[in-house]
């Protein structure tokens, strides 16, 4: 390989290496020398490209503001753009989830609800634990996961067994009044011999008169005496005759679809008062066939979990009302210990008429059970999307909870750090009042952006100064190559060695033009390499010309010198 081009293309070395073949160097070594540095000619290659795109200042400025814009807008774009929230929902939520998308729709923009059906809230939670859904309308019942912090308790549900009112019997006409016929006279008697009864004695029937004064007096005073027993013991009849749930045993259960009633429910219900849930009937009955099945019988009981003030239980009030009867309750009375030995749910006492109907229903107070129904998101989904969607929610709760028709009645979880349930981050952005605006959020990146900024500016500027730097320095170590030619052309004794440092000036002239393709030089460095090469030749031609007329003139001066002209040459 000819010395002094260390990054040339390939094909300029295969060249060049033929044509030190033809002076003395092996062929293969060529041929060996320009396949071993096809890659570093590849980065050379590439190397020189980038440098000529540097030098157009003005195109490197262009696209590096067209560049800096398209990423401030891909940043503004990808905070601002629309969120799609996927919110999965139950039958019994399906109207909530559709009056919140409606609202959502009006009070933001960058908001949208995409609802992801499911058949239960098992089905709701199994959605978000396969990331198929990120937020989900689920009841306290079914478990509480710390990867789904709440965003708002949408209502309070109350459990219900609703006892049918019986069809009241029909009641049998009144016997016709019989006319007592006086007794027959006696055989033979005379009709005259009928007597007329005397009337009574005057003393007597003033004594009569006075047993009778004290004993209606005692009379009275018994009642009086008995008059505050008479409620309770009509209370204890009235309980008495109440269906309790250990007696539910045998029973037939229907269990209303459409809200939050199911089996396991129910089950933990009968399992605390040792009720085997195999030792009951259960069978589910779609709310418009509720009517129908208490009219025939075919329920002993029916059993809803929705909001006490929902038209679910008041619906099914209605079907278990029959002929102005309305329907008893089964009351849970140890709601206190259940709610104690399970914390998804609270006893509460339902004041009488809750349940609405006339008559009112229930008509006194009623212990139940009673559990939240959360939306609850992931709880790696955006918290800013969350913070918003929380905004509205708690915004409009007035008016949502007027479009369902008491359904729903939102309220914020506790945000104490004892509180029983987890608040999602976002959603305590905005309890807190510490929602971010768009600066608040980005304005440190901003900043710290800004600073940052200059110093890339000034690494770009410093790498263009590097390489401009090093262009400048390739061309004065060719220029300086093309000097150390020129001495030792003046140095050489033999003809061989001005025929190798001719094969050189070559190469210096080859990697010279090659340099000026990729590089722009201006007049003062032409004018230097012109000038320098223009030396180079004068001298080789010179030097040659003194080797051959001395030559000419002697053989003796030229073999006395052979040994240190070899020497020279091989220097």
């Amino acid at each position: 390989m000819p010395p002094g081009l260390p990054h040339q293309p390939l094909a300029m070395r295969l060249w060049l290496s033929r044509r030190s073949d033809r002076t003395g160097g092996a062929d293969a070594a060529g041929h060996s020398s320009g396949r071993s540095m096809s890659i570093g000619s590849l980065e050379h290659m590439m190397r020189n490209r980038f440098r000529m795109f540097l030098r157009h200042t003005w195109l490197v400025t262009i696209l590096g503001t067209i560049v800096l814009g398209g990423v401030v807008w891909a940043a503004f774009y990808y905070s601002t753009k629309n969120t799609v929230l996927r919110i999965a929902t139950g039958p019994g939520s399906a109207k909530i989830v559709q009056v919140l998308a409606n609202t959502l729709a009006k009070s933001h923009d960058r908001l949208q609800l995409q609802v992801v059906t499911t058949d239960n809230a098992n089905a709701s939670a199994q959605a978000l634990n396969n990331d198929s859904a990120d937020l989900a309308i689920v009841p306290t019942t079914i478990g509480k996961s710390p990867d789904w912090p709440v965003v708002a308790i949408l209502r309070q549900n109350v459990i219900a067994l609703i006892v049918p009112a019986l069809a009241p019997a029909a009641t049998p006409a009144p016997a016709a009044a019989v006319a007592v016929a006086p007794a027959p006279a006696k055989k033979g008697a005379a009709p005259g011999a009928t007597k007329t009864a005397k009337p009574a004695k005057p003393a007597k029937a003033t004594k009569t008169a006075k047993s009778t004064k004290t004993a209606k007096t005692a009379k009275d005073k018994d009642s009086d005496s008995d008059d505050d027993d008479s409620d309770d013991d009509s209370t204890k009849d009235k309980d008495s005759s109440k269906l309790k749930v250990t007696q539910l045993a045998g029973k037939r259960i229907g269990i209303v679809t459409g809200n939050e009633a199911t089996a396991d429910l129910l089950g933990v219900v009968l399992n605390h008062y040792g009720v085997p849930l195999d030792k009951v009937q259960l069978s589910q009955i779609d709310p418009a066939n509720l009517a129908d099945a208490v009219q025939k019988n075919t329920l002993d009981v029916i059993f809803v979990a929705a909001a006490a003030t929902g038209a679910a239980i008041s619906d099914a009030v209605k079907a278990a009302t029959q002929n102005g009867v309305a329907p008893t309750f089964i009351a849970i009375d140890q709601a206190d210990g259940i709610a104690k030995r399970n914390i998804a749910f609270d006893s509460i006492e339902i004041d009488a008429g809750t349940f609405g109907g006339v008559p009112p229903t229930p008509d006194d107070k009623l212990t139940s059970l009673s559990f939240p129904e959360y939306l609850v998101a992931r709880k790696s989904f955006n918290h800013a999307a969350i913070a918003d969607l929380a905004k509205v929610i708690y915004t409009s709760r007035l008016a949502i909870a007027a479009q369902l028709d008491g359904d729903v009645k939102i309220e914020a979880p506790s945000t104490d750090k004892d509180a029983d349930a987890l608040v999602h981050q976002g959603a305590l952005d905005y309890l807190n009042d510490d929602q971010k605006t768009f600066f608040d959020k980005y304005g440190d990146d901003i900043f710290y952006g800004m600073l940052i900024f200059p110093v890339f500016g000034s690494a770009i500027a410093g790498v263009a100064s590097y390489l401009r730097a090093d262009s400048r320095t390739r061309r004065l170590r060719l220029l300086q190559k093309v000097l150390d030619l020129v001495r030792k052309v003046h140095a050489a004794q033999v003809l061989e060695a001005i025929e190798h440092l001719q094969v050189e000036a070559d190469n210096l002239v080859i990697a010279i033009i090659h340099l000026s393709e990729h590089e722009e030089f201006d007049e003062s460095v032409r004018m230097s390499f012109s000038f320098a090469l223009d030396q180079l030749r004068f001298a080789i031609a010179a030097r040659r010309t003194a080797i051959l007329d001395h030559a000419e003139g002697g053989a003796e001066a030229p073999a006395s010198t052979g040994t240190t002209d070899t020497k020279a040459a091989a220097a």
